[in-house]
């Protein structure tokens, strides 16, 4: 196993960053904290959409894939599984969102985001 997924927070607090310094004040945690955090500034150019709105995401299910093979320890296929468990949640929300099954915005990069973020992690790791 590799001694990298200790480092399992890192994604977890790079995403939470990003979503704290640089969404919108629309925010659920902005309206129960009072507006606390304003976003430093708007993304322009699809890159910094991307950033701002999906990577957050891929990032969150990249630590859950990281913590789960930490836990574990082990590289068997049902730590695989176990491992793809969020992603997939995020997977059939985005679908859903399309489909107008649940409320929310169907976006295409968030859905790429929890499909290659695990996959990196599943890559470097096997």
């Amino acid at each position: 196993m590799k001694t990298y997924t200790i480092y399992w927070w890192v994604p977890l607090f790079m995403g939470c960053l990003i979503y704290v310094l640089f969404r919108t004040d629309a925010l659920i945690y902005n309206r129960l904290l009072g507006n606390i955090f304003t976003p430093l500034t708007s993304p322009v150019t699809f890159l910094e959409k991307v950033i701002v709105f999906s990577l957050p995401g891929g990032l969150w299910a990249m630590s859950y894939t990281l913590l789960i093979f930490h836990i574990r320890k082990d590289k068997t296929f049902s730590t695989i599984i176990w491992s793809f468990l969020i992603p997939i949640i995020g997977i059939v929300s985005e679908i859903s969102q399309f489909y107008l099954l649940i409320p929310g915005t169907f976006d295409l990069m968030d859905l790429i985001m929890y499909i290659v973020s695990p996959l990196i992690i599943i890559k470097l790791i096997i």
